[in-house]
């Protein structure tokens, strides 16, 4: 288990990384994540990311009407249907976004059973996700 402070840190700058779209800082990052956090730290970490990416989708769409039924949906994934790391990424934002934290539990618990490797590349795609929607809520 990290510090807090140094999950802090690490998630924070993997954070900062991927909003200036520096590639080399956030795969070194989400790498050191992957290595030597364990599940907690991963749910820590994915947690920050995915509200981020929240509260931009909740910028570009407004929140769905949860008194009528709505619920954020997985829609349009293009290449993220071939790609687990990026469906993971979606996955993960769809279900913290609906509030449906058991299964973002679930998620990142199947992530940090898998390979360093492929933890490293899940964080690395929730994190450039949730950069992206910023950026893409920021021009809103």
């Amino acid at each position: 288990m990290l510090s807090p402070g140094l999950l802090t840190l690490w998630t924070r700058q993997a954070m900062q990384g991927a909003r200036a779209q520096d590639d080399e800082l956030v795969g070194e990052i989400t790498g050191r994540l992957a290595d030597q956090g364990d599940a907690l730290d991963l749910l820590a970490a994915c947690r920050v990311m995915a509200h981020e990416a929240r509260r931009a989708l909740l910028t570009l769409y407004g929140g769905p009407d949860v008194d009528r039924g709505e619920a954020w949906v997985l829609d349009q994934l293009g290449d993220a249907a071939h790609d687990p790391a990026r469906l993971f990424a979606a996955r993960l934002v769809t279900a913290y976004a609906n509030g449906d934290h058991d299964h973002v539990t679930a998620l990142v618990a199947a992530a940090a059973g898998a390979s360093p490797v492929e933890r490293a590349e899940s964080l690395r795609s929730l994190v450039t996700y949730a950069a992206e929607l910023t950026a893409r809520a920021a021009l809103d």
